[in-house]
């Protein structure tokens, strides 16, 4: 405890100070000393909402879908490209084999059939002619079954592992610290509750249903949700903007029709149709509907200032 000869560290305060803060080590009184700790239990709220987005978003399967997987299935496909072209040019080359053998063998055919023209016409053939030709026959239809099984000489396709190497560790060890132990939260079936007592009431959270709060400017490393109806739960918005980077990194921040288009249907095929999508530059843009249900999510993608608006038509 501090000397009742000191006063409270907050400015224009003339109260004596109570007690030492442990966080700012100041001396203040014990109304201030409750509006620090009061400020200090207010951010947990907004905490706890980055960690039960952060679970839903581990636990659920679109996490395998990263922009690492997207970059190995893209290599898959130019693999197969590449195997395809390197078919398509052997077999080109065994045809063009193939065809100058049989020109070849046509120009020894029609010698053969020319001599023996010739001997029947003079009817003058001796012994070793007809035993000229007849080899001549022989080796001419050995070459002919030889020509069709020809057997190439191939190797196994040998791939180097190391041509794709994927990183064991991909979160530096400093970031899974672990906090003191009286600075724990406490969890509840892997949810966080939320410490409402430091809310005014018509702000405070039902913990037995926490898809029904609405995200206002919720800020994350690449999203900033502007506004979230109470029709979006949290796991599906979770699943929303893993969808959403999938479709970026398949198409490029050029094709945004596209990008939109690829949400739209996952959306129809996932949550039910008649789902909206409307995608534009965060300054600008102007949604084309004024009035939404509560099917509806407002956000931000902060690194390209895209406003990117998600709403389920409703029947007028």
């Amino acid at each position: 405890m501090a000397s009742s000869s000191q006063t409270c560290a907050v400015s224009e305060c003339k109260r004596s100070s109570r007690a030492l803060c442990n966080c700012c080590q100041q001396y203040l009184c014990r109304d201030h000393l409750k509006q620090h700790d009061d400020l200090i239990d207010a951010q947990l709220p907004y905490l706890a909402d980055q960690i039960n987005a952060l679970s839903d978003q581990f636990n659920n399967s679109t996490l395998l879908e990263s922009s690492g997987l997207t970059e190995l299935n893209r290599w898959r496909e130019d693999a197969h490209k590449t195997v395809d072209q390197f078919y398509e040019r052997k077999c080109q080359q065994f045809r063009q084999v193939v065809q100058e053998r049989q020109n070849k063998q046509r120009k020894e055919l029609d010698r053969m059939r020319s001599n023996m023209n010739e001997l029947v016409r003079e009817q003058e053939a001796t012994q070793v002619q007809i035993n000229s030709m007849t080899e001549s026959i022989r080796s001419f239809e050995q070459d002919i079954n030889n020509l069709q099984h020809v057997h190439f000489n191939i190797n196994p396709l040998v791939i180097d592992d190391n041509l794709i190497s994927i990183p064991q560790e991909t979160t530096s060890r400093d970031l899974l610290h672990e906090p003191p132990q009286h600075q724990t939260m406490q969890s509840t079936s892997n949810i966080v509750s939320n410490n409402d007592r430091h809310l005014p009431a018509n702000q405070k959270r039902n913990p037995s249903f926490p898809d029904k709060f609405n995200s206002k400017s919720i800020k994350l490393t690449r999203w900033e949700i502007e506004e979230q109806g109470n029709g979006i739960t949290d796991a599906m918005r979770v699943n929303i903007l893993n969808m959403i980077s999938t479709a970026i990194d398949t198409h490029g921040i050029s094709q945004i029709r596209n990008i939109a288009k690829d949400i739209k249907n996952w959306l129809d095929e996932t949550h039910g149709k008649s789902w909206i999508v409307e995608i534009g530059n965060a300054r600008n843009y102007q949604p084309s509907h004024a009035r939404f249900g509560s099917k509806y999510l407002k956000i931000q993608e902060i690194r390209l200032g895209w406003t990117i608006i998600i709403f389920k038509e409703t029947a007028s």
